[in-house]
């Protein structure tokens, strides 16, 4: 039996609320494993002198600045972004169209990117992304089904999750793919679309 879905927020609420979990426990023991070896190495480098101490020292902070450039300047989020960014993007259209058309529009979205289909129920389906030499493969949720928040309305949610729960960026591969779903939907609107509110 599905769960009773009370507004549109909730749909797929719970499996991002274990995203998060998982992601945050592995994040902290990845920090503290590259903490102690990063003192480690600084440590061995002044053992050996302090010049090679200093230079360890510089290109572990020059590693770590490049690191949170690459997570800040990858992971912005415009106004006119459809979903959030990052490995764990996430975002929700609405439609006027029925769920059958829905689906068939964003199926030139899945055979383009070459994912694989796993229907989980009648309103959700599990997206499989592969990997390649640039790319980890990951996940997508899609989940199609009547607007609880405005009646009339499909609500068309996405969320992506990579199988590495250390992920710190995937380069933005799972927001362009969520954003090219969401965005081959007929007639979308976003939430906060004045439309939706008139219906």
């Amino acid at each position: 039996m599905e769960k009773e879905i009370l507004v549109d927020t909730d749909i797929l609420a719970d499996e991002r609320h274990r995203q998060r979990k998982f992601s945050r426990i592995y994040r902290i023991i990845t920090a503290i494993l590259l903490l102690a070896a990063c003192v480690g190495l600084v440590y061995a480098g002044f053992l050996f002198s302090v010049r090679s101490g200093w230079v360890v020292l510089i290109g572990i902070l020059a590693v770590v600045a490049v690191i949170v450039f690459m997570v800040w300047r990858m992971d912005r989020k415009r106004p006119e972004d459809l979903v959030s960014t990052g490995p764990w993007s996430w975002g929700q259209v609405y439609s006027g169209a029925q769920s059958r058309e829905i689906w068939n529009s964003m199926g030139g979205v899945i055979l383009r990117h070459g994912l694989g289909i796993t229907r989980i129920t009648r309103n959700t389906a599990m997206l499989e992304r592969k990997g390649s030499f640039l790319y980890r493969k990951g996940i997508h949720l899609l989940d199609v089904r009547e607007s609880v928040d405005h009646p009339g309305w499909f609500v068309v949610t996405v969320q992506s999750a990579p199988d590495l729960p250390t992920s710190i960026t995937d380069f933005g591969r799972g927001h362009g793919i969520n954003t090219e779903l969401l965005g081959s939907v007929p007639g979308f609107r976003k939430p906060d679309d004045a439309e939706l509110t008139l219906g």
